[in-house]
């Protein structure tokens, strides 16, 4: 019986030895915690410039661009009506199934708005907020602008 049993287990062990899983791996590259990688686009939409009271719209974009280290991402905001175009680098990350991303360091020298900002990107849908001051002529102003695009 003994010779039996390890005849059965041999055969078993040989037969399993030969089994092998089909290759189903995925050679694109996978954005699954790179949300760097998940919002890289432009986006393009409507902002909206808020000074004392007044409030104006104008086309423009919001680019985003992964960069090398994981969770951070390039903004670069743009709208010739505005006269608005600045770049950041922000920190980036998944909250849910919601894209979040901003920068709280207005004195860093890698932020180029000046400014702290953040905004979301949810189902291809992007807003943005912050105040930053320009010149205009000789004066200096304090303008609120908010973006809401669709990614191209």
């Amino acid at each position: 019986m003994n010779k039996f049993l390890y005849s059965l287990f041999a055969v078993l062990a040989l037969s399993l030895t030969f089994v092998a899983c089909s290759d189903d791996d995925d050679d694109s590259i996978s954005t699954d915690g790179h949300p760097e990688i998940a919002a890289a686009g432009v986006y393009s939409g409507t902002w909206t410039r808020i000074y004392s009271g007044d409030t104006l719209t104008a086309e423009g974009t919001m680019t985003v661009t992964a960069t090398d280290s994981a969770y951070c991402a390039d903004f670069a905001y743009y709208c010739s009506e505005f006269d608005l175009d600045v770049a950041s680098v922000a920190n980036i990350t998944y909250a849910g199934s919601t894209t979040k991303f901003y920068y709280n360091n207005a004195a860093s020298d890698s932020n180029g708005l000046g400014a702290n900002f953040a905004g979301q990107i949810d189902n291809g849908e992007a807003t943005a907020m912050f105040t930053i001051t320009q010149k205009v002529g000789r004066n200096s102003y304090s303008y609120s602008y908010t973006f809401l695009g669709t990614k191209e």
